[in-house]
């Protein structure tokens, strides 16, 4: 502030009502002092000028500050969000909330907004840290002033910028269900993607299948299905050519009227496994990627990076992963039971 005030050619605290756009301050001294502190490469700290505010209001209220979680989908499809990310949501908030945040939804959907529109809302809401939800795909894209805020992505379908993520390890994830299918005797395993939810997560499913394929002996692999759009007539011809014990895949609530329509029953025949098994997915065993947990994740993140005023695309984006969980289900056979010897 000194310097700013030294450059400036007034006080400090001219300085700090200036930044703080105060109507007593004329718009010529506040342009000089803006562009003294451009110069001078200073940065507001967002917490520390929210908890000056506090103290100034004489409130005996404890500071929330506000952070986006910025999604975007139709209208009509926001019982769909909440199917899919309720549960993101829910954990990123009970997170914020436990750390004196509130969490306020931004839906960026509407084709007038534009990115300098979407950014002067953010900032009119005081709003300094973003949380941006998973996007259809990675066709899609979020524009607004990046450098006016701390930014956490969950996923990888934004992949137009450099920024910090939290997400799902899919690789591990994968890894985890194969384990529990060779476990029960398969051998033969088979993923089913669409193209674009391969992308979403940057083919680190296919990347998984592919390594685990390498190491299985050449009468067992099973190439990985990749569809531009799900539909039973390319999965029949797969499945009758390569014959797979287990699929695994997404959103697979029709595979086994497809399995169906071949003469197979689920799991007798063949076993279904979901590699992102949600609460809607009842009696399908898979991974449960635990959304609340890397929605409290996002948070924590972004909490870290605004106590820092990293602001900003970064250089070098962080990324954190966690682990999912593996849930038991009526469309993969029991694990044999071992039988005590008779002595």
């Amino acid at each position: 502030m000194r310097d700013i005030a030294q450059r400036a050619g007034v006080h400090a605290s001219t300085v700090s009502r200036a930044l703080r756009n105060d109507p007593r301050i004329t718009e010529t001294q506040r342009v000089t002092i803006r562009r003294a502190a451009q110069e001078l490469g200073y940065r507001s700290n967002p917490l520390i000028a929210a908890l000056m505010t506090a103290r100034r209001s004489r409130s005996g209220h404890t500071y929330k500050a506000t952070l986006g979680f910025l999604k975007k989908h139709p209208t009509d499809r926001t019982a769909w969000f909440g199917r899919n990310y309720g549960q993101l949501l829910a954990g990123a908030r009970a997170r914020a909330l436990a750390q004196g945040y509130h969490l306020e939804e931004f839906n960026l959907e509407d084709p007038q907004l534009t990115p300098r529109r979407i950014t002067e809302i953010l900032q009119h809401r005081g709003v300094q840290g973003l949380l941006v939800a998973p996007l259809h795909s990675i066709q899609d894209s979020i524009e607004l002033d990046w450098s006016q805020f701390c930014t956490v992505a969950v996923g990888y379908s934004l992949n137009q910028v450099p920024i910090c993520r939290v997400a799902h390890n899919h690789f591990s994830g994968f890894i985890l269900a194969v384990k529990e299918c060779r476990s029960r005797g398969h051998r033969r395993l088979g993923l089913v993607l669409q193209e674009r939810v391969a992308e979403k997560v940057g083919k680190r499913w296919v990347g998984a299948a592919l390594l685990d394929q390498a190491a299985q002996p050449a009468a067992d692999r099973v190439p990985p299905l990749l569809l531009d759009h799900w539909n039973e007539a390319d999965f029949t011809v797969w499945f009758n050519t390569h014959k797979p014990e287990i699929i695994l895949g997404v959103n697979l609530a029709e595979v086994p009227r497809w399995l169906a329509r071949l003469g197979k029953r689920v799991p007798q025949d063949v076993g279904v496994v979901s590699l992102d098994r949600r609460a809607g997915d009842r009696g399908i065993a898979g991974i449960d990627q635990d959304y609340a947990h890397v929605g409290g994740n996002a948070v924590d993140l972004l909490i870290g990076m605004l106590q820092r005023n990293e602001r900003g695309l970064p250089e070098k984006p962080s990324v954190v992963l966690s682990d999912g969980t593996w849930i038991n289900g009526r469309s993969l056979r029991p694990k044999a039971q071992t039988r005590p010897r008779k002595r």
